[in-house]
Formats: C-alpha cells, sequence, structure tokens
C-alpha cells in the first residue's frame, strides 16, 4: 500500500477508535457527559473526510471544516479555502467516472464535516459560562454518532475501491 491510502488507513483507525468511545459511552447510561460523544463523533468525522483526500492522493486542508461554497468576507476567505474540495471532487471524477453515487456518498461526508464543525466550539468549551453539557442531549449524541458511522463505512469503501479489494457501488 502506497503512504497516502497508509495515511488514510491511520486517519480512519482513529475515526473507528472515537466512534468506538462515543458508543461504549452511550452505552453507559443516563448521566453522560453527551458533548463528549458529540465532539468525539465531530473529530471522526472530520478524519474521514480528511481520509478521502489522502485516498485520493492530495493533502488536505489543515482545518476543522471542509468547505463548499466561499465565505462573504475576504477576511474569512483566507480561513476556509473551497479549492482543496474542488481538486478532490474532480480527481474522483476522474478516476471513477460515471459514479455518481460515489460523488455524493464524498459530498456527504464533505456536508457532516461542515454541519458538525458549527458544534466543535460549544461541545468543547461551552457558551458564556454555560457548560457544554447543558446543551447537548441523547438524541444529538446519538444522531452524531449515526453520521459519523455513515462517513466511516463511506470512506472504507472508496479506500477499499481504490486498493481494488472491493466495488465502489455496494452499500453496507
Amino acid at each position: 500500500m502506497n503512504e497516502s491510502l497508509e495515511y488514510a488507513k491511520a486517519l480512519i483507525e482513529k475515526a473507528e477508535h472515537l466512534v468506538s468511545r462515543g458508543e461504549e459511552e452511550l452505552k453507559k447510561g443516563v448521566s453522560i457527559p453527551y458533548s463528549n460523544v458529540i465532539s468525539w463523533c465531530q473529530r471522526a468525522i472530520e478524519l474521514s473526510g480528511k481520509a478521502i483526500f489522502k485516498i485520493m492522493g492530495l493533502d488536505f486542508p489543515k482545518e476543522h471544516q471542509l468547505l463548499f461554497e466561499k465565505k462573504k468576507k475576504a477576511k474569512e476567505e483566507k480561513r476556509g479555502d473551497i479549492e482543496p474540495v474542488k481538486k478532490l471532487l474532480q480527481k474522483v471524477q476522474e478516476e471513477f467516472p460515471g459514479y455518481l453515487r460515489l460523488d455524493k456518498a464524498i459530498l456527504r461526508v464533505i456536508f457532516l464535516t461542515y454541519f458538525w464543525y458549527n458544534f466543535h466550539t460549544i461541545a468543547t468549551y461551552g457558551v458564556n459560562d454555560i457548560s457544554p453539557d447543558e446543551f447537548f442531549h441523547r438524541e444529538d449524541a446519538e444522531l452524531a454518532l449515526k453520521h459519523a458511522k455513515d462517513c466511516l463505512s463511506d470512506v472504507n469503501r472508496l479506500l477499499y475501491s481504490k486498493k481494488g479489494e472491493g466495488d465502489v457501488l455496494q452499500r453496507n
């Protein structure tokens, strides 16, 4: 396996570990810090998105968020660049032409990094002296866990397809 695929596999394994921690925490019961589960799942989703870049032989942005759209202000554009995502999608379309389902799966992973990024700071630090645990409930943690598992499933399918060990169109 080449270095990019090895790196991607390491990111995936790290994400899987975070998801396992989230699952174990949810099994404990009612009075757990759901913000921890959300924070772990957000990181797992982010790592899944970045693993896609490595699978495709590209460098990923060194930010928590992967963007579809340009930010409005010039100052903000420096923080979030859509070019890496555009390059990624172009490379996927070149290597897997006609696999619209794959494009959608990758777009979904990127969308979920974008979505869960918005909860990262609150889940980690809270807001205005209010603990992060005051904001989140079990249903929120369960949704984060579901999304993280979906991302891992899609990125693993891409990895196995890239290695020639599976079919991109197969769904778990």
